[in-house]
Parts: C-alpha cells; sequence; structure tokens
C-alpha cells in the first residue's frame, strides 16, 4: 500500500496495458532531450535504462508489488526481444535503435519481468469473455480485462490504460454490478480504470517522479496525439477526448510541480532534525 497516500491509485493492484509502458518509454525520450542530443545510443542506453527501473520500482512499491500483466500482452507486445513488439514498432527512429543491443534487450526485460506479474489466460476462457464485452476489444485487450475482472473479486484493481474502447468496455462492465462466467458469479464492482498521465501523476505526487519528468510525460503525451491525428490514425472525436484529458493535466501541473518543490525544500530542512514527510 501507497504509505504516503493510502487512497491513491497505486495503492490497488494494478493491470497494465502496453500503452501504459509506451508512455513511460516517450517520457524518459523527451525528459533526455536536449541533454543526450547528437550522443550516440551506447551512451543513451545506460541513461534510459536507469530512469526505466525508477518508475516500474516506484509503481511495484506503491502498488504493494501487486503488479500484472497477461501474457498474450507482454508476448504479442511488450516483449522486446522480437522485432515486431508493439514497443518497438511505436518508436522506430528513437526506442527501436535503443533495443538494438542484447545487453539493453536483457536488462530492460529483466526490469519488466521481476516488477510485472505475467498472467496466462487460456485461449478458451478469453475467446469467451469477449462475447460478454460491449466493445470489439481485440483478443489481447479482452485477456487484460478478464486478468482484472478475476483478481477484484477479493481486491480493487485498477486497469491503466489509454485505449478509449478499452476504457469504455471496462466502465459498461463496471456498471453490470454482476456477470456469469463459466458457471461462477463474478462482481465487476472492484474493477477501476485510469489512463497513463493519471496514474503517473499518482507517482509524481506520492514517489520520487520529479518534476521534471511529470512534465515531459504530459507534454510528450500531448504531442503523442498530435502527432497520431495529423498521420491519420485516430478520429478528430478521439484526438479531441486525448487532447481534453491532456489540457487537464497541463492544468494541475503547475501547482503539483510547486507542492512537490515545497515539500522537497521541507524535507532539506527536516533533514537537520532526522525527519521527513518522504
Amino acid at each position: 500500500m501507497c504509505e504516503k497516500n493510502p487512497d491513491c491509485f497505486n495503492s490497488k493492484t494494478l493491470v497494465l496495458d502496453t500503452n501504459f509502458l509506451d508512455q513511460v518509454n516517450r517520457t524518459i525520450r523527451a525528459e533526455l532531450g536536449s541533454k543526450t542530443l547528437g550522443k550516440p545510443f551506447e551512451e543513451q542506453r545506460p541513461i534510459f535504462i536507469t530512469r526505466a527501473q525508477k518508475i516500474v520500482e516506484n509503481m511495484g512499491r506503491c502498488g504493494g508489488g501487486q503488479v500484472f500483466t497477461s501474457d498474450k500482452v507482454y508476448d504479442d507486445e511488450i516483449d522486446i526481444s522480437k522485432l515486431n513488439s508493439a514497443l518497438r514498432t511505436a518508436d522506430p527512429d528513437f526506442f527501436d535503435n535503443l533495443c538494438m543491443d542484447l545487453w539493453f534487450i536483457h536488462t530492460l526485460s529483466d526490469i519488466y519481468q521481476n516488477g510485472i506479474s505475467i498472467e496466462e489466460m487460456t485461449e478458451r476462457e478469453v475467446e469467451v469473455f469477449q462475447g460478454i464485452l460491449s466493445e470489439d476489444v481485440g483478443y489481447a485487450d479482452a485477456s487484460l480485462v478478464l486478468l482484472a475482472l478475476k483478481l477484484s473479486q477479493d481486491q480493487e484493481v485498477v486497469v491503466i490504460t489509454d485505449d478509449l474502447e478499452l476504457q469504455k468496455a471496462i466502465k459498461d462492465l463496471i456498471k453490470r454490478d454482476r456477470i456469469s462466467f463459466e458457471d461462477r458469479s463474478l462482481t465487476t464492482r472492484n474493477i477501476h480504470c485510469i489512463g497513463s498521465l493519471l496514474f503517473l501523476r499518482s507517482l509524481h505526487l506520492c514517489c520520487e517522479l520529479s518534476n521534471d519528468r511529470w512534465r515531459s510525460a504530459i507534454w510528450s503525451f500531448a504531442e503523442h496525439q498530435i502527432n497520431r491525428y495529423d498521420n491519420g490514425e485516430i478520429s478528430l472525436g478521439t484526438y479531441q477526448e486525448h487532447r481534453q484529458y491532456a489540457d487537464q493535466c497541463i492544468a494541475q501541473m503547475l501547482a503539483d510541480c510547486e507542492a512537490k518543490k515545497q515539500r522537497e525544500e521541507r524535507n532539506e530542512d527536516y533533514k537537520l532534525f532526522g525527519v521527513t514527510d518522504e
């Protein structure tokens, strides 16, 4: 449980979609920015690894170590040892180039696998569950929702995803209160879903996500949605929903960063007495 804020999303069991890790990658790339501009990838790889490990560790610590994804999502989308990994194809100019190195692949894969439990879902049960959902979200996304449903029978579970269709499918499932699946009556009231920025904001408020990293997360998310719309990958309506979401975070950013700065300054003073609020 998050010791600094027991009510935050991080204190609940987490189920990760691939696009959360994609947003982490964009955040780190934006944070590095001009600091590594022109530097060879050999020099950028260890810097990226350090930042990725910090975020995954904070995520795990605030989530009480209860962080999951499905085997289908990991194998088909996250696994960076594969050239067609969704994480690699999403950023061919930067992240894919970082992955052209066995040390980087092995090290980052270890960070993922040590920080995220990969749960096996059978093909039959996922296909049956797809027929229950209100949206045609695809096999991999359906496996995530089913995983969240199973985990949520005795605890609260948060699915972190920026996929609007998947979010809608989860919200529609929650409204049903209970469903019958494989001769069992399952509650849906313990499932929640949030976007990657809201989760990163929670990390920023509760843990050691720096102000620079939080700003980088917001601006890189907004830029990514603009690029997707300009390239015809999403509709105007989808873009507007994502942009409204980003604008809400931008509106909160100054206050968030100022509050964190003041807390850090207080901690510097408190250290003289061996006390902090971290």
